[in-house]
């Protein structure tokens, strides 16, 4: 439903870009868990993610972190599956299982960055979701990023059923709707 960046897992308490401490820079996911699971979530991580090596600087750690007891059992149980999967012993395995701690967004012009290459749709959603925060925050603005950047198995029927109830401009609809057509005729 929501993504947002920001820096967590470290011990400082307002930690940025140029200062982050012992924070590693992470994606926050809010999801509908009737449409998916964190287990759901998981698999596509261990998907998309370099495993099998150590970053020595906690900026780019690579982890999981956890936000309780639950989230951290079911991600050991998918590091160890994921590990099965792909033939390898558990200490092979370099991503940490770590907790959250706290959660601070990064800074505004690190949000939604896919939209920048759409710069017309950005600057009108920064005018409808004037903060960091709030942009970061925005269902609309998250889905348009997902779409603009790399994504997974992404649903353009799904966008062009959508897009009407976003709220943007006709003509900000239309290049969208013309973008829709070239990207999924490629896919």
């Amino acid at each position: 439903m929501r993504t947002r960046v920001g820096y967590c897992g470290g011990t400082a308490e307002k930690p940025t870009y140029r200062s982050m401490g012992d924070h590693t820079e992470a994606v926050s996911i809010d999801y509908d868990p009737t449409v998916v699971s964190y287990s759901d979530l998981l698999a596509e991580f261990w998907l998309g993610h370099r495993y099998d090596s150590i970053n020595r600087s906690t900026q780019y750690r690579k982890a999981v972190f956890c936000r309780d007891e639950t989230q951290r059992q079911l991600a050991l149980v998918s590091r160890e599956e994921h590990s099965e999967r792909e033939g390898l012993s558990l200490d092979q395995i370099r991503t940490g299982i770590l907790p959250v701690n706290h959660f601070t967004y990064a800074e505004a012009y690190h949000q939604k960055y896919s939209l920048s290459r759409a710069s017309e749709s950005r600057l009108f959603l920064e005018s409808v979701y004037p903060t960091g925060k709030a942009l970061a925050d925005s269902t609309v603005a998250t889905r348009l990023n997902a779409y603009l950047g790399a994504g997974l198995r992404l649903d353009w029927k799904a966008l062009q059923r959508d897009l009407g109830a976003y709220g943007l401009p006709a003509h900000l609809e239309k290049q969208i709707r013309q973008l829709i057509a070239s990207r999924s005729s490629r896919e």
